[in-house]
């Protein structure tokens, strides 16, 4: 079998990764008079520059909320200890009343971080619909492009032809500015609704 000469194969491999490059700069269109397409919508949320920068913020709330859960922690624990080293130095009934205080405010800061957990997942919850909602305008303009008849998720969809998937040209359309009401990171109040914080929260 003939071989070929490095200078060959080096052109070869060139000649392949370019257009392999020209490939992937190209957005694959649907067939035309398709009658549904499909997207994948977690893509469209992870794989856009919006959509990436949404669930950064939401992991950074998440840091923050769990941060200052372990702060309070600490914080207990170090009065935890303290409260337990005046045992036996204290009469038994004044230890008690500042052992049942301790226990009151454990609690109720228990409870209050648990709303505030309850109400971040609740605005993280809204913050993706409100996405979803901005991106639609979107999926209706490409509808239209396509003449197609519907748009499907992918989970719904058994079998179709790939080239029916307009998930990269939806992502495309978002981060060239397409959907203009999608929600910007950062512009929100972090303080969950209904859980302001008080001085008298910590320990």
């Amino acid at each position: 079998m003939r071989r070929l000469r490095p200078r060959a194969v080096a052109l070869a491999c060139g000649l392949i990764a370019g257009l392999a490059g020209a490939a992937g700069a190209q957005v694959a269109q649907p067939p035309a008079g398709a009658p549904f397409l499909f997207i994948n919508q977690e893509r469209i949320l992870v794989d856009s520059e919006t959509g990436r920068a949404l669930l950064a913020a939401e992991e950074e709330k998440r840091k923050a909320l769990v941060a200052e859960a372990r702060a309070i922690d600490t914080a207990f624990e170090d009065e935890e200890r303290q409260l337990t080293e005046k045992r036996g130095t204290i009469p038994t009934q004044e230890f008690r009343k500042l052992a049942d205080a301790f226990d009151e405010r454990v609690v109720a800061a228990r409870k209050r971080q648990d709303e505030r957990s309850d109400g971040l997942a609740k605005e993280l919850d809204q913050t993706r619909r409100q996405f979803y909602a901005a991106v639609a305008p979107v999926l209706v303009r490409l509808m239209e492009r396509h003449q197609a008849q519907a748009i499907f998720d992918e989970n719904s969809v058994l079998l179709a032809d790939q080239r029916l998937n307009i998930t990269d040209e939806v992502i495309a359309e978002i981060d060239a500015g397409g959907a203009p009401g999608l929600p910007v990171p950062g512009t929100e109040d972090s303080t969950p609704q209904g859980n302001e914080t008080n001085e008298d929260e910590a320990p």
